[in-house]
């Protein structure tokens, strides 16, 4: 949880929301940090395009069964376009002009480093979500 709000302080201007429940995983604080910064950074990009006040969610969940947490990212920014769903972790895709397309490829290796999973899709009632598993430390 204490990444996760020192991730939300390299995201200015940004209401930023964590819900449920966080456990302790093993890995490099520096580059979950930036993973996370890229992730919010993204969203707060998105409302502005559509100018709105971006709002963040990051809910936590401990899967017992699989010992694993769950999180997902949520915003209120336009969601993802259907054809970039796909290549949203591809180096230099970007549906941004004047962006690099590294935000998100970025975020992919940092998480797959630290033996997670992550993944894109759109919320049914509007805006983007990343979900990501971790492994839980032992």
């Amino acid at each position: 949880r204490i990444l996760l709000e020192r991730a939300a302080e390299d995201a200015p201007a940004a209401d930023i929301r964590l819900t449920g429940e966080f456990a302790t995983v093993s890995g490099d604080d520096v580059l979950l940090r930036q993973a996370f910064s890229n992730l919010f950074r993204n969203s707060v990009e998105a409302c502005g395009a559509v100018q709105r006040e971006p709002v963040i969610t990051v809910e936590g969940r401990i899967e017992p069964r699989t010992d694993s947490m769950l999180l997902t990212v949520s915003d209120n920014g336009p969601g993802i376009a259907p054809e970039a769903l796909e290549k949203v972790f591809q180096p230099f895709f970007t549906t941004r002009p004047g962006g690099t397309g590294l935000g998100l490829s970025i975020v992919q290796k940092v998480i797959v480093s630290h033996n997670a999973l992550v993944s894109a899709a759109n919320r049914p009632e509007g805006g983007a979500v990343f979900t990501i598993s971790f492994p839980l430390a032992v």
